[in-house]
């Protein structure tokens, strides 16, 4: 038997990052992890990094993590391949246009550089982009994109290194409760008492919650992503762009080509470990890309793979004391925990060790019972596009 402050379940980019912040302030910490350090979600992402949101608390949350990622490599020792080449999201005039209107002046009063553009401007950031259709944008430069499994690697090492354990192939199949509180956790290698634990497991987080009695709003949903062999700036690393006109298109360079995706994605029950490509939304894909990027149209794709989304139906994430007095969710970023996870990760590492629940309201289990809430629209979520045909609003997986 195991004693810990803190038992943090998910090695992902939520659960290093709690855990790198809570060692770090001196707790003792496990990490129980059901496969590998970043097997999960967090390694299957396009790795997405930006400040765009609607809400004050997450563009504080992301410009923290830009700030951080300029000198990740000196505090963790690992190179984030961090490539600031910027975020652009393109509307057609319409009501994703007034969406991201609001935000920009949300963005601009916290001091983020966003700024409307007009096509002429976003046919200059995208070298051979079609603008028949699009009516302008919204840019930052200083948002960009990540290596996921380097930043995940840098947290985990950085968490060690601080004196956490992070417990590999180990998954929580049992959760001990008295009263109001959790008393024991069960892993298939031991069994863990933590005075706290924190739930990072990602899609897989209401399963974890199912195990004590509790229940989260938090869907698995399969997103795909493919690598286009070719890009129209291959010397270049173009904006990661978000195309709302055509209903969620996303890409940005990779090497010589593109990471590209679109918004559809599917719940999944019982999510499992892995999942396999979708094939079939390649057509689509390339109906897009190829309307958006004329140039790609002789372009091949090298290969695909899936993961899953965590999403919450205001797209925003749960975090704080759920259910049991000691037990605390940090999941549910809904396709940008990459973005938000560390940014949030100190104010949740300091709740946890009873400090003052700072800037975390918005993101409480609570608002879904009393009503009121506010989506996250700025990133192609249920707040700007609607109606893909899959019976839910579209997500897009950054």
């Amino acid at each position: 038997m195991r004693k810990c402050d803190v038992l943090v379940v998910g090695a992902g980019i939520a659960g290093c990052s709690v855990a790198y912040e809570l060692a770090a302030a001196g707790a003792t910490v496990v990490v129980a992890e059901r496969g590998a350090v970043c097997s999960g979600s967090s390694a299957l992402n396009a790795g997405g990094i930006r400040q765009q949101f609607s809400q004050e608390t997450s563009v504080r949350a992301g410009m923290q993590m830009v700030r951080r990622l300029l000198q990740f490599q000196e505090e963790f020792g690992v190179d984030p391949a961090f490539r600031q080449a910027g975020y652009l999201f393109l509307h057609d005039g319409g009501e994703s246009a007034r969406v991201l209107e609001r935000a920009v002046r949300v963005q601009n009063a916290c001091g983020v550089p966003t700024r409307l553009v007009g096509p002429a401007e976003v046919a200059h950031l995208v070298p051979g982009i079609n603008v028949s259709d699009v009516a302008g944008g919204a840019h930052n430069p200083t948002d960009g994109y990540v290596d996921p499994n380097s930043m995940v690697s840098g947290f985990a090492a950085g968490a060690r290194a601080r004196g956490a354990t992070i417990l590999q192939d180990s998954p929580v199949i049992a959760i001990e409760s008295s009263g109001t509180k959790v008393t024991g956790v069960t892993t298939t290698l031991e069994r863990i008492v933590p005075d706290v634990l924190v739930n990072a497991a990602g899609a897989w987080a209401a399963d974890v919650a199912a195990v004590y009695g509790g229940s989260l709003p938090i869907t698995a949903r399969r997103n795909d992503i493919f690598a286009v062999d070719r890009s129209p700036a291959p010397h270049d690393f173009i904006p990661l762009t978000i195309d709302l006109v055509t209903g969620g298109l996303y890409f940005h360079s990779e090497g010589e080509g593109l990471v590209a995706g679109i918004a559809e994605s599917f719940a999944v029950a019982d999510p499992p470990d892995g999942v396999a490509v979708g094939w079939e939304m390649l057509p689509a894909l390339v109906d897009r890309l190829v309307h958006r990027l004329p140039d790609l149209a002789a372009a091949g794709v090298a290969h695909g793979w899936a993961g899953f989304i965590e999403a919450t139906p205001d797209d925003n994430p749960v975090v704080g004391w759920t259910h049991l007095d000691n037990v605390y969710t940090i999941a549910g970023f809904s396709g940008h925990g990459m973005s938000l996870a560390p940014g949030l990760a100190p104010l949740a590492a300091r709740e946890i060790r009873g400090g003052s629940p700072e800037h975390l309201e918005i993101y409480r289990l609570q608002r879904f019972e009393d009503g009121g809430v506010e989506p996250e629209g700025v990133w192609g979520g249920s707040g700007i596009a609607a109606g893909t045909g899959t019976g839910s609003p579209p997500i897009t997986r950054e």
